[in-house]
Parts: C-alpha cells; sequence; structure tokens
C-alpha cells in the first residue's frame, strides 16, 4: 500500500478528477465504504454520533451519517463549528435524511455532550489530513474529556489535531480504529502517531494509486499475499535450501539465533557454518539444522582457510547469510570476500558483515548475487562515513541512496524499518516494538530474511515481509512477556503466531 502525503493525495484526487471520476463520487465511496465498516464492527442498535467539522473531512461523516442511518442505526450528526466552508461537503450536509438528527456543538454544548455520552460508536470526521496548528479551545476540551466515554472511537483519514509534521500528539483523538481513504498516510505508519490511530483500515474510493514508486508500506492483507505458498504435495527442496555462515568464539549465540531464525521462517533445510572450536555450545541447542564446522583461526573466527572449500558447495543453497558474531578479523573479511563474490543467489550481510564492508567498501563493486545489507543506524554510519544521528535524520533518503548506488537492498532498521531497493522502492514497516531493542534481535531478523529468500522471494520482497515478520513478533512477545522480559528466545517462540496472524490478515 503506498503512503502518501496530504499533496500527493490532493495531486491524485485531481487526475482522477480530470479522468472523470468526480469529486463528488469520492467522497460519495469515501462515506459509503466508512458506513460499511463502522456496520461490520459495531451493532446497529447503538447510537452512532458522527463528530463533523467544516472542510472535506466533514463531507465524509455527513456521508458517513446517512449511510449509517439507511443501515438502520440512530445516529447523531454534532457540527463541531457552523456552515462548512467547503462546498462539496455543504452539499452532503444538505442532503441528510430528517430521521438523522443534528446538533452544534458551539450553541448547543450541552445536549451535545449528552449525545456523545450516550453513543456506541463515535466517529471522528473534524479535521482528517493536514491538520495545521493547535486544536480549537472547544475540540481540545472534548478530546481532553472523551477517554470516559465508552464508544467505539473511530478516525476518518487521520485523528483530529494529528500530523506527522509535529512531533507532539499530546490532546489529539485516540482512536481505536482508523479508517483511511485511498491509501495509508504517514501519521498512520510512523511512530509515534500510529499509535493514535489504533488499527487503521484502507477505504477504496474508487482509484487506485502507482504502488511501483515511493513511500509503501504492508496492509495485512499485503504480507499475508506476499507469503510464499506452501502447497500440499510440497517437500523440503520445495522450500529452499538456507546456509548461514556465523559465530565465533565469543558469539557462537549469534550463530544459534540466526540459524534458528530461519528454521522458524519455513526454510526447508538450514545449514549453519561455523567455528569448529563452538562445536558443543551450537549442537547442543539446534537439532534441525545441517551442521557444517569449519576450521578456527586464532582469534576464534572462521578460519580464512575455509573460504574455497565454502565456494565449492555454494551452488547447494538457494540463499545465504553471512556476518552474525563473525568478528572484523582480516579472517573474518576473507570469508566475507568469499560469499560476495562466489554466491550465485540472495544474500543477506548482517552484524559483522557490515562492518567489515564499511572498511572495505569495494567489496560491493564485485558481488556474485543479489546484495541485503541489514544495518542498524551506527552501522549505516559506518557504512556512508556520517553519523548515526545524521542516518535517523534522513532515513529513506540515506538507505534509498545508498542502495541505489551500490546496487544492493538496504534493510535499515530501528523504529518504523526502512527497506530500500535499487530501483528506488522504499517500504516502511508498521510493526515493531520495544521488545526488540536487545542483543541477538538482528541475528533473528537475518534468520528469518535469509529463509523468505531461500523460498523464492525477492530480496525487496523478502526484506520487507522479514521486516512485518519479525516486528510482529516482537509486539505478540510484548503482549505476552512485556518487553522488559521478552527474550530473544520468547521472541522467536512468538513466531508462529504472527504468522498464524499474517496467514490470517489481522
Amino acid at each position: 500500500m503506498r503512503i502518501l502525503t496530504g499533496r500527493e493525495i490532493r495531486e491524485a484526487e485531481a487526475r482522477a478528477n480530470e479522468n472523470g471520476l468526480s469529486y463528488y463520487l469520492m467522497m460519495e465511496n469515501a462515506g459509503k465504504g466508512c458506513a460499511a465498516k463502522i456496520a461490520e464492527l459495531t451493532d446497529r442498535n447503538g447510537l452512532a454520533v458522527v463528530l463533523c467539522g467544516k472542510g472535506k473531512n466533514g463531507g465524509d461523516g455527513f456521508v458517513i451519517a446517512r449511510y449509517l442511518s439507511s443501515f438502520g442505526y440512530p445516529v447523531c450528526v454534532v457540527r463541531m463549528f457552523d456552515e462548512p466552508s467547503d462546498e462539496l461537503s455543504e452539499q452532503m450536509a444538505e442532503i441528510l435524511p430528517e430521521e438523522v438528527a443534528q446538533l452544534n456543538y458551539i450553541t448547543g454544548r450541552y445536549d451535545s455532550l449528552n449525545a456523545i455520552s450516550e453513543a456506541a460508536v463515535l466517529v471522528d470526521a473534524i479535521f482528517g489530513i493536514g491538520f495545521r496548528g493547535t486544536l480549537p479551545e472547544h475540540v481540545a476540551e472534548l478530546f481532553a474529556n472523551y477517554p470516559k466515554y465508552n464508544a467505539l472511537k473511530v478516525a476518518v483519514d487521520v485523528p483530529s489535531g494529528l500530523t506527522a509534521t509535529s512531533t507532539s500528539c499530546a490532546g489529539c483523538y485516540l482512536a481505536d480504529y482508523t479508517l483511511s481513504m485511498l491509501c495509508y498516510k504517514p501519521e498512520h505508519v510512523y511512530m509515534p502517531w500510529k499509535a493514535w490511530c489504533g488499527k487503521t483500515e484502507v477505504v477504496p474510493i474508487g482509484f487506485k494509486t502507482d504502488e511501483r514508486r515511493g513511500l509503501c508500506s504492508f496492509t495485512p492483507r499485503e504480507a499475508a499475499a506476499v507469503l510464499p505458498l506452501r502447497p500440499f504435495n510440497a517437500h523440503k527442496g520445495t522450500f529452499g535450501h538456507a546456509l548461514i555462515v556465523a559465530g565465533s568464539k565469543n558469539m557462537p549465540g549469534a550463530a544459534v539465533i540466526a540459524a534458528g531464525g530461519a528454521l522458524q521462517a519455513g526454510a526447508g533445510l538450514v545449514t549453519l557454518a561455523f567455528p569448529d572450536c563452538v562445536y558443543p555450545a551450537v549442537t547442543a541447542q539446534l537439532r534441525d539444522c545441517l551442521m557444517l564446522p569449519l576450521a578456527t583461526a586464532a582469534d576464534g573466527s572462521i578460519a580464512a582457510a575455509n573460504a574455497p572449500a565454502l565456494q565449492s558447495v555454494f551452488a547447494k543453497y538457494t540463499s545465504a547469510a553471512v556476518g552474525c558474531g563473525l568478528t572484523v578479523s582480516d579472517e573474518a573479511a576473507a570469508v566475507l570476500q568469499a560469499m560476495l563474490t562466489g554466491f550465485p543467489g540472495t544474500l543477506t550481510v548482517d552484524a559483522d558483515g557490515i562492518n567489515l564492508i564499511a572498511r572495505h567498501i569495494h567489496l560491493l563493486e564485485n558481488t556474485s548475487g543479489k546484495v541485503i545489507l541489514t544495518p542498524h543506524p551506527a552501522e549505516m554510519a559506518r557504512l556512508t562515513g556520517s553519523t548515526a544521528l545524521e542516518v535517523n535524520a534522513a532515513r529513506e533518503k540515506t538507505a534509498s541512496d545508498f542502495a541505489k548506488a551500490h546496487r544492493v537492498t538496504v534493510l535499515l532498521k530501528g523504529v518504523n524499518t526502512v527497506v530500500a531497493a535499487p530501483d528506488g522502492r522504499i517500504y516502511i514497516n508498521p510493526t515493531g516494538s520495544p521488545a526488540l531493542s536487545r542483543g541477538g534481535s538482528g541475528d533473528l531478523l537475518t534468520g528469518i530474511v535469509t529463509a523468505l529468500a531461500a523460498q523464492g522471494l525477492p530480496p525487496f520482497e523478502a526484506a520487507c515481509l522479514g521486516a512485518y515478520i519479525h516486528g510482529m513478533a516482537g509486539m505478540i512477545a510484548e503482549q505476552r512477556y512485556t518487553s522488559y522480559a521478552a527474550t530473544i528466545g520468547r521472541i522467536g517462540d512468538c513466531l508462529p503466531e504472527a504468522f498464524s496472524r499474517i496467514m490470517t490478515g489481522t
């Protein structure tokens, strides 16, 4: 699903209008779609109160009120201002049926508050996108008191008062559901604004956006559609063979976590290549992997002498990963170079692999296959010669510029993980949790992405879906264990439920 700003939406609507879809019909479609969704969520015997502003968002509200009334709801429209300032909204207000009660909050505050307090569903159609400044005093006063109301709280397009141009969400409408017209807006995906939207669903208005360029994200249904198929007559070879090259004497756990992630994300076979000095530690924790112990260098990493033997077996694997717990020694650098120059499939590079590339950026000039890099902001800063602060100030641009320049897919971790493709596509991940903020989280993500690539997903799709699944598992773990106690093992244990939710589109 595309993510569009207010300006981009106005441009898209103008083009649709020029192509024959009138603004009137767009508003009609929007209001009807919102009303249908509200009818799915609520009991039609309960009072529906629609708070209408004076602009186009209020116009959507008038249409919603009309359709809810036709569905059998008792409906009350509360005008938060006087007459509509938008001509189309005024038209929609004029055709409200007589059975829809109408109140003016300015002149009839007592009656309006009584209706709001009795509502089973409260619909915010006051401001929507493009809001600037501060909420009017009477609107802010209402929002300050509305948490005591028991209604299901629905926002139309964007909760009123919320704007991604402001870092403050204080005083905004806090929605249980947000029904967004046409596409996602930045407020629906980016934190902290996303938390104020509740569950966001997109409502069609009669035309589609261009999905091929610009910012995009996944709806739950879109994530489900990207999942690799699992046919009934499948066998282990159907789902690919993933190679994980990871670990060192001081970091055997990174190899275990990455391999475990690949196993739990559906790869048919997983082979873990690791330094033989940690054989007991690794094999004690993994029973589903094929093991490829390699000679250990003096520093406890995988010895450079293993590179030719690794390259000789690359054809067996459909995807690979390198870097988790690898160390940044010269020995590890030789292993990484062998992977980059010799592996023909999709290669995911994480952690120490990224740090080595930052020291030897020329390694990206001669790659055999397609490469996914999964840096956190500090690693991205090393790759670009900047600082983590600068990376986080321009996450999409930093990731996209590097992806284009080096012909790789970049998965930039952090709040609102960014995935950038060499062709200019940029994905913003809508899932995630503070529970993921711990050592080993990136290793788990690497395993998930590698498994998805093993099952045939292209690099960009594997990275996007991997980030979505990883973030979903973190959210589930936070619910079960709190973000304090959600260890990496517990987050991994939540992967089955994450897949289940994605498969059902919830």
